[in-house]
C-alpha cells in the first residue's frame, strides 16, 4: 500500500501480541512464529524498515528470545524457503509472542534500533521485550535525566529510553502488577504510544495510551488471544469480536486468563486522523469507522467543493496509487466523470531505491504513465496529502513530459499539512513543509480549525505545477471520519497546531524557533 507520498510521510510502527493455548503440557508449537509472521505482513504498510519477534517457551534455557532483522516481513522470515522458515518456526517456537514493524522516527535505520528490544535479567518478571508504535514527545527530556543518573544511552532513540524506564519501574523484590508499571509511566511520558509486551514470567500485553493517538485492537477466542495496531491482522482469527484497546487501557493475557485493566485516566481521546487518511489499510476499522467508507467519503467531500465546470469528454479522474483510490472513485462518481488508472505503480520497486536521489527518476521508475488515457485530457489528480511538495512536483513534471496531458488538476483528500507532528509521523520541523512556507507571516502560526487561504493554495500551486489545486476543508475531513465528538476525539495538530499534550505544544514553539535554521534535525531530537 503506497502512495506518492511514501517517502516523505512516514509512519512509525505497527505491533502485534499473541498468546495461544498451551497443548497439553507442550510448550513448542511451532504455530506461533506463524501466526506473528502472518500479523505483521497484514501490517507491512506501516514499516517496510525491519521487523522483528520476541516469543516465550519455557522449557528453554533463553525463556524469552528475540529474532529480528533489517527488511520486509517475507524477506526475515524466509517466507520464499519452506525449509529455512520451518527453522525459524522452530528455534522460536512457544506459546505466547509480540512482533514489530518498523520505520524509523527516532533514532537511526541501522540493525541495533531494529525492535522488539529485549533486557535480559535474571529473575523472570523483570526480564521482558516490547515493541512500541508512536513517539515520545518529552524523549530529549526523559534521555538527558537519565545520562544525569549515569545511565549508558547505546542508541539515540526513544524506544532505549522506554525500555529504561520500564526497567526503572520494576525495581525491587515485590512483583508489580504490569498495570502499576504503566500507572506510574504514564505520569512520565508524554506522547503516542502502543505497546507490545512481554515477559519471562509468561505474561504478555498490548498497552494504549491515555489519548489513544495511535490505533489498538484485540480479539479473544477459543483460548486464543491476538492483539495489533490495526483489525486487518485479526481477520484470521474471526471477523467478528475484534475490539479496540481504550485509551488508558491494556490487556493482559497471563495465568490461563485474558483481562482488560485501565491504567491511566483518560480525559478524552486525540485519536491520529491520518490513519484513516493515509496510514491505515483500507480493510481495517478503527474506532466504529472503517478506513475504505471514511476514503471514500473523503472523495465525495472534495467533489463537493469542487468549483471546475467538468464534463466526462474533457476531464478524467486519476488516482495516484494506491491509497488515495477510494477518494477519487468517489470522487469521480459524485461529479459523473471517469475514474481511470492513467498511473501505474511499479510494485516491485524496493524501499532501497525511493530512499533518495534524483526525485524524477524516482516519479519514472516507481510509476508507469498510461499515455493512451492521459494523453490530451484534462486529468484530475487525486492523493492523500501534499506534505513537503517535491515528490509531488517531480511526478506532475513526469507526467506532463511522458503523457502530454492538456491540463492537471490536483485535488487533495486531506487538508493542508501546516504543522509538525511530535506524535510519530516523520515531519517535526515546520521548514519542511511547503503549507508554511507559501503561507503569509501573519497566517503562518495561525492555529484553531481555519482553512488555509486561498493565496497560500495558490503559491503551493504554482510550486508544484498544476492548473488548479484543490485541498479537503478542515469541515469535510470531520464529516467524512464521523467521529462521535468530531475533531475534538482526533489528533489534528498537524491541520491545526492545536497539540493534545503539553510537550507537543512546547516543542511547537521550539519549531516556531528552528524555522529556517536546521530543517534536517528533528525538533524532538
Amino acid at each position: 500500500m503506497v502512495s506518492l507520498i511514501e517517502d516523505v510521510i512516514k509512519e512509525k510502527c505497527g505491533i502485534a501480541a499473541v498468546s495461544l493455548p498451551e497443548k497439553g503440557n507442550s510448550q513448542t508449537g511451532e504455530e506461533l512464529v506463524s501466526t506473528l509472521h502472518k500479523m505483521l505482513l497484514r501490517q507491512q504498510h506501516r514499516g517496510q524498515l525491519s521487523a522483528g519477534i520476541t516469543t516465550y517457551n519455557g522449557k528453554r534455557k533463553q525463556i524469552l528470545d528475540t529474532y529480528k532483522e533489517l527488511g520486509s516481513v517475507s524477506k526475515i522470515f524466509r517466507l520464499h524457503n519452506p525449509a529455512k522458515n520451518k527453522s525459524i518456526a522452530s528455534k522460536y517456537s512457544g506459546t505466547k509472542g509480540i512482533g514489530h514493524v518498523r520505520y524509523a522516527t527516532s533514532g537511526s535505520t541501522s540493525k541495533y534500533d531494529v525492535q522488539p528490544f529485549e533486557r535480559h535479567h535474571g529473575r523472570r518478571w523483570k526480564w521482558f521485550g516490547f515493541g512500541f508504535n508512536g513517539t515520545i514527545a518529552n524523549f530529549s527530556e526523559l534521555k538527558k535525566e537519565l545520562h544525569d543518573a549515569s545511565y549508558h544511552l547505546v542508541r539515540n532513540c526513544d524506544t532505549e529510553v522506554l525500555m529504561h524506564h520500564i526497567s526503572k519501574e520494576l525495581v525491587g523484590d515485590k512483583k508489580k502488577g504490569l498495570d502499576e508499571v504503566f500507572q506510574n509511566l504514564s505520569g512520565i511520558l508524554d506522547g503516542s504510544y502502543s505497546l507490545a509486551y512481554i515477559n519471562a514470567d509468561n505474561s504478555v500485553a498490548i498497552v494504549r495510551d491515555p489519548l489513544g493517538i495511535k490505533p489498538l485492537c484485540y480479539i479473544e477466542k477459543d483460548g486464543v488471544f491476538a492483539g495489533a495496531s490495526e483489525s486487518c491482522a485479526l481477520t484470521a482469527f474471526s471477523e467478528n469480536g475484534i475490539t479496540n484497546v481504550k485509551p488508558g487501557e491494556m490487556v493482559i493475557a497471563e495465568n490461563g486468563s485474558v483481562e482488560v485493566k485501565r491504567f491511566a485516566k483518560s480525559k478524552r481521546s486525540a485519536h491520529c486522523m491520518f490513519e484513516w487518511v493515509y496510514f491505515a489499510n483500507p480493510a481495517s476499522t478503527m474506532e466504529g469507522r472503517n478506513v475504505y467508507e471514511v476514503r471514500w467519503n473523503l472523495g465525495r467531500e472534495l467533489a463537493k467543493q469542487e468549483k471546475l465546470e467538468t464534463n466526462r469528454k474533457d476531464y478524467i479522474v486519476v488516482a495516484v496509487p494506491d491509497t488515495s483510490r477510494p477518494a477519487a472513485d468517489a470522487y469521480a462518481n459524485e461529479l459523473g466523470l471517469i475514474s481511470m488508472e492513467g498511473l501505474l505503480r511499479n510494485r516491485y520497486i524496493g524501499r532501497t531505491f525511493i530512499e533518495g536521489g534524483n526525485r524524477y527518476e524516482m516519479a519514472r521508475e516507481k510509476y508507469s504513465i498510461n499515455k493512451s488515457i492521459v494523453k490530451g485530457k484534462k486529468i484530475i489528480l487525486v492523493d492523500d496529502s501534499i506534505v513537503r511538495g517535491t515528490t509531488s512536483k517531480a511526478l506532475i513534471d513526469y507526467i506532463r513530459k511522458v503523457g502530454k496531458p492538456k491540463e492537471i488538476h490536483f485535488r487533495v483528500s486531506g487538508p493542508p499539512i501546516r504543522f509538525p507532528c511530535f506524535y510519530g509521523i516523520d515531519m517535526s520541523t515546520l521548514s519542511e513543509l511547503i503549507a508554511p512556507n507559501c503561507s503569509s507571516e501573519s497566517e503562518r502560526f495561525e492555529t484553531g480549525m481555519t482553512d488555509i487561504s486561498e493565496k497560500a493554495i495558490e503559491g503551493i500551486r504554482k510550486d508544484i505545477g498544476v492548473d488548479s489545486l484543490q485541498y479537503q476543508s478542515l469541515e469535510g475531513l470531520v464529516r467524512a471520519i464521523g467521529l462521535e465528538g468530531g475533531e475534538k476525539s482526533m489528533c489534528m495538530a498537524c491541520l491545526t497546531g492545536e497539540y493534545p499534550t503539553e510537550c507537543g505544544k512546547s516543542l511547537f514553539k521550539k519549531a516556531i524557533n528552528k524555522m529556517g535554521k536546521d530543517s534536517k534535525k528533528r525538533t524532538y531530537d
